[in-house]
């Protein structure tokens, strides 16, 4: 491995801790360990099972691709496993490609995630329009819910060949009449403790870490084996589950399938990316530390985790954020927590795994529709309903009904379209230049008031003051401004103006050919260094000529002889003015 090699994986690889950790912290992180490891167990396995994957496959995804996301992402607190962000995606997948399809999409995804962190694609998540996470995230909720009201019910004879989601649900209305008593108000019983669950807490310190998924999952169950109802199961729909440590395999690599899963792949490492880096920075303000997650060193987790974890039968799998707070509001403080979560699983599924067949699916579909209640946070849709701006509904609301039904690609590429969209249609209403006028009180506002009753003294000069970002989407009606005028000598003032693109330039160019045919003369002021340095470039400043170029305004003033109507003739006698250094304009 040569130097510069070796820099760059030691860039990406968690450091090693500089003092060991204090005994009660160790402490404290296992137990916080075995708490989410108790949240991710019920959740692992109903996930699973609401791609199409078996109820296993969720337990050794959390185990294995959460143990080495724990140890290599760039996040103290993430917990990583299968979440409800991945299912329609998944979904789709196994239904065109069937479930084999699964550990090849996820060791395809880990190498999409190592490609984004090389590039440090992680830093363009602040960029993501929040309107856009809220509408996604929302969407996917619903599709969740959705999604399990025929093992809610127990709905039988529908035709799982149909994809789109009228389709579907058109296809469980006319099933309805297949429902039974009896699986429903099993469900809805889960339902109500997951509900009241949160109520008993506050009554005793003792029950606060004991989460409400995991005491529907075990009371339903022991009811239902007891009792003896007959309802479908986990047993009676994958069989029972083995309590044995996973053999690594490559079996399901089919090197034929691979151009096939790209276009799925990419969609799926990009959900992973976003909904990773959303919890690690939801993880640093719920913790409130200083330290913050490293992004490319958590994609570079996430990608690890996603190839470990398809060699060991798990299936795609990313960060959790409800998993993620539930470890830090029981005291995670360090990547230990999280390695304990993916122990714990590991050892219950192992010692626990028969038990596993008896949990009813309708459970796990309540636990999932708790959950899509949660993410899809309906309080706070109603709130942006009421107080966001009309235009801002129309990516939020865009965005949650592409999700639902169409795709979830589809529906992040439309929602950040509509808000760039939007984004221009705000920025084209900002001027880009305006002709310095004195307001009511006599006095020009953008220039100091020496500079202000000088300019006012010379009404044979036109004083324009361009600003902001010169661009496309501000190029016609800065030209159009400048262009309206008269002939006499314009002084451009660009102290304002930040960045200029080749639209922006060339329309500057045009400004500068259709004055000079027209006789009248054009000088530029109080350039930026960095607009500068794109005129020289591209050569506006060799057209308009060095002479006509100062670095400040007044200096440009000085030149124009009063009562003159052009400015190049004035130049002839004062000789060219320096123009390197920017002074106050």
């Amino acid at each position: 491995m040569n130097i510069s090699s070796a820099r760059g994986l030691a860039g990406i690889l968690p450091a090693r801790p500089s003092s060991f950790m204090p005994f009660a912290e160790i402490r404290t992180n296992i137990i916080s360990g075995i708490v989410v490891g108790i949240v991710a167990l019920p959740l692992a396995i109903a996930l699973a099972i609401a791609v199409g994957a078996t109820p296993i496959a969720g337990l050794y995804t959390s185990a294995f691709a959460g143990g080495f996301a724990a140890l290599f992402g760039g996040s103290r607190y993430t917990i990583t496993g299968p979440t409800a962000a991945l299912v329609p995606l998944l979904t789709v997948v196994v239904f065109k490609f069937g479930i084999e399809a699964l550990p090849l999409l996820g060791l395809m995804s880990g190498i999409f995630l190592f490609v984004m962190a090389a590039l440090k694609l992680g830093r363009l998540m602040k960029y993501m329009p929040g309107l856009v996470i809220i509408g996604f995230t929302a969407g996917i909720g619903l599709s969740i819910a959705f999604g399990q009201l025929a093992s809610f019910l127990n709905v039988t004879g529908t035709d799982p060949s149909y994809e789109h989601f009228h389709e579907r649900m058109w296809d469980l209305i006319k099933h309805l009449n297949t429902i039974g008593w009896t699986t429903p108000l099993i469900g809805l019983l889960a339902v109500v403790i997951m509900l009241i669950w949160p109520f008993i807490q506050e009554l005793s310190v003792k029950l606060k870490s004991i989460p409400p998924t995991f005491v529907a999952l075990i009371v339903v169950s022991a009811l239902v084996f007891y009792i003896h109802i007959d309802t479908p199961t986990v047993a009676t729909r994958y069989g029972d589950l083995p309590g044995s440590f996973p053999k690594p395999t490559f079996d399901w690599f089919d090197i034929g399938l691979i151009i096939k899963l790209v276009p799925s792949a990419i969609a799926v490492s990009i959900l992973m990316g976003v909904e990773t880096l959303l919890t690690a920075v939801m993880a640093d303000n719920l913790a409130g530390t200083s330290r913050r997650y490293k992004p490319t060193q958590e994609l570079f987790g996430q990608g690890l985790a996603n190839l470990i974890g398809p060699i060991f039968g798990g299936i795609p799998a990313t960060a959790a954020i409800a998993r993620t707070g539930a470890g830090i509001q029981n005291g995670a403080t360090s990547r230990l927590s999280g390695v304990t979560h993916a122990i714990f699983v590991l050892i219950a599924t192992i010692a626990l795994g028969g038990l596993v067949g008896s949990i009813p699916m309708t459970v796990l579909a309540a636990i999932l529709i708790v959950v899509a209640w949660r993410i899809t946070s309906v309080p706070e849709l109603i709130k942006m309903a009421k107080t966001a701006p009309r235009q801002d509904h129309l990516v939020l609301f865009s965005t949650l009904i592409i999700t639902v039904t169409v795709d979830l690609t589809y529906a992040i590429a439309a929602g950040v379209f509509l808000s760039l969209i939007l984004l221009l249609r705000q920025l084209t209403s900002i001027e880009s230049a305006r002709e310095l006028q004195p307001d009511e009180n006599g006095q020009i506002r953008q220039v100091s008031a020496e500079l202000s009753k000088l300019m006012q003294q010379r009404r044979d000069i036109i004083f324009f003051n361009a600003q902001g970002l010169i661009s496309f989407h501000s190029a016609f009606e800065f030209e159009r401004r400048i262009l309206e005028h008269d002939t006499r000598p314009l002084i451009l003032r660009m102290k304002d103006v930040r960045y200029m693109d080749t639209t922006g330039m060339m329309t500057l160019e045009t400004i500068i050919k259709s004055r000079h045919e027209l006789g009248a003369g054009v000088m530029l002021s109080a350039i930026q260094p960095a607009v500068r340095l794109s005129l020289k470039k591209f050569g506006v400043i060799d057209l308009i000529g060095e002479e006509n170029v100062f670095s400040g305004t007044a200096l440009a003033i000085a030149t124009v002889p009063v009562g003159t109507d052009s400015a190049d003739d004035s130049n002839s006698d004062d000789g060219e003015l320096p123009s390197a250094e920017i002074q106050p304009g």
